[in-house]
């Protein structure tokens, strides 16, 4: 290697180690994606810990209950949330990218009690007491459904606990949050609760940089253009994969970000599309239908 080569590749590497930063990223304990005892803090987590790493930045976790989490990062106290779901109130007041994974939300019955629903007629939810968590943001239409009698916790695990004793007919959850948790807190009392099917959303799963931070714009650009690098190396399918979620009937492409093709610097190429899981059967949902 020629000596001027040399002489600007190590200056190049000493910039970008002096530009590299630690950044205080607010989050919950919300098994499987991310919680202080899981491996590497969860899926979510690892996922985010090797996009920030190919700009040489990474990722100090603060576990916090979730409202304290939104509402802080809101503030700017935060670099950044996640994982998060998109809402239209939240595009307003925060940057993101693309998404980290993908979640199946829905909900929770109790074996023995079959209930003749269907998760897209929310009609047809009218005579069930439903639990939800505080703060969360689930199915848009199903958030604007004040006629149903819903039951606000603090967390999914009193929301399934409720669901057990039978204070509740239906808890809306996360599929795999749900499992996990059952496995975790009464596994001799896993198999008495079912998750219905299909799933009443499938949500992407964000972290959201809030817009009073500076430089939040150009930290929004630069994890997405980190997303995209792992999506197009297989990285990404590959992490989603080991973490062994279960193999669901409805599937979705992890989706691109068009609003972040437009920030500075963001790559102007989308990846070629890459299934997450085996699907019985087409599904054309965009990650767009959040911020309606």
């Amino acid at each position: 290697m020629r000596r001027p080569l040399l002489v600007s590749l190590i200056l190049m590497l000493l910039c970008t180690a002096s530009q590299a930063q630690t950044l205080r990223i607010a989050t919950l304990d919300w098994a499987p994606y991310v919680g202080p005892d899981l491996p590497g803090h969860g899926l979510a987590s690892r996922i985010l810990d090797e996009a920030l790493a190919l700009n040489g930045d990474k990722a100090e976790l603060v576990f916090l209950p979730w409202q304290r989490a939104l509402n802080e990062t809101r503030e700017g106290r935060f670099d950044a949330l996640m994982p998060a779901y998109l809402s239209a109130d939240r595009s307003r007041d925060f940057y993101t990218s693309m998404p980290l994974l993908d979640s199946q939300l829905g909900f929770f019955r109790r074996r023995d009690h079959e209930l003749p629903i269907i998760p897209g007629n929310l009609d047809g939810l009218r005579p069930y007491r439903i639990g939800v968590v505080r703060g969360y943001v689930n199915q848009s239409a199903f958030d604007a459904a004040d006629y149903l009698k819903k039951e606000v916790v603090s967390n999914d695990w009193q929301n399934l606990e409720k669901l057990l004793r039978g204070r509740i007919d239906l808890a809306v959850t996360d599929r795999y949050t749900g499992y996990q948790l059952l496995a975790q807190n009464a596994p001799a009392l896993r198999d008495q609760l079912l998750f219905v099917e299909p799933p009443l959303d499938i949500k992407p799963l964000y972290v959201l940089v809030p817009r009073t931070r500076p430089e939040g714009q150009a930290l929004a650009a630069s994890l997405d253009r980190g997303l995209r690098t792992l999506q197009r190396s297989g990285r990404l399918q590959q992490l989603i994969a080991e973490a062994h979620l279960e193999t669901a009937m409805r599937t979705r492409n992890v989706a691109e970000h068009p609003v972040a093709e437009q920030l500075p610097g963001a790559a102007p190429q989308a990846a070629p599309a890459q299934h997450l899981g085996p699907s019985t059967m087409p599904v054309r949902l965009s990650w767009q239908a959040s911020l309606r």
